[in-house]
């Protein structure tokens, strides 16, 4: 069926590595955040998935020694603010196959990519943002338990020497007619390493979700 879908995640367990090769930094922290989700049936019988997933989440920390981020250099014992922003829009063609119990899909993904990270120390900061284009692979499963209940499973990811981008969930849902609720997990990261910044980030999220078929 076409459906309309709808996150909230409640808790957001992140673990993020920001700066350059001379900076490594891990920190815990708790967010929270939303996306929107569609898949609209074709003729062909296959499906146009889309996605709207806004992410922005900012922390402190106190420097331990002197770091280097986007050509700027920070000192040693100063409160530090980074400031991540990974939000994502895509558009995909799902290949589907069904059988008794279970369909499975595949297909590729187009994703808008607006990332940003801005270090800020003191009066000084600098920023870094990168807009792109990003193909994805996708695939996924969504099969029958019993009756009313389904095991789901999404992933968009692609690597390369250059970065890599992944986002994978998986959850239960519960069906009531055209509507069903879930409970899921999702992983959702990704980075760069280049000549320009060294940055790679994971968001480790649990979320309920509403959808509507029809």
């Amino acid at each position: 069926d076409t459906s309309l879908i709808a996150y909230y995640t409640l808790l957001n367990l992140t673990t993020n590595t920001v700066g350059t090769s001379l900076i490594g930094l891990s920190v815990d922290d708790t967010i929270t955040s939303y996306r929107a989700t569609g898949f609209f049936n074709l003729p062909s019988g296959n499906r146009l998935y889309i996605l709207y997933a806004p992410l922005e989440t900012s922390y402190e920390f106190n420097a331990k020694k002197n770091f280097e981020f986007n050509n700027t250099n920070f000192s040693s014992s100063q409160n530090t603010s980074v400031s991540y922003k990974f939000s994502s829009y895509r558009l995909g063609y799902m290949f589907h196959r069904d059988y008794s119990s279970i369909r499975i899909w595949g297909g590729l993904t187009g994703k808008i990519r607006d990332a940003e990270i801005s270090v800020k120390q003191q009066g000084q900061k600098s920023s870094f943002d990168n807009v792109g284009f990003v193909p994805l692979l996708s695939f996924g499963f969504d099969w029958v338990i019993y009756e009313s209940l389904n095991l789901y499973t999404h992933t968009d990811a692609l690597g390369a020497s250059q970065g890599s981008a992944y986002d994978s969930q998986i959850e239960l849902r519960y069906k009531l007619n055209s509507t069903y609720i879930s409970f899921g997990k999702r992983i959702l990261g990704g980075g760069a390493d280049n000549d320009n910044v060294y940055n790679f980030a994971q968001f480790d999220s649990y979320f309920l979700k509403v959808g509507y078929n029809f």
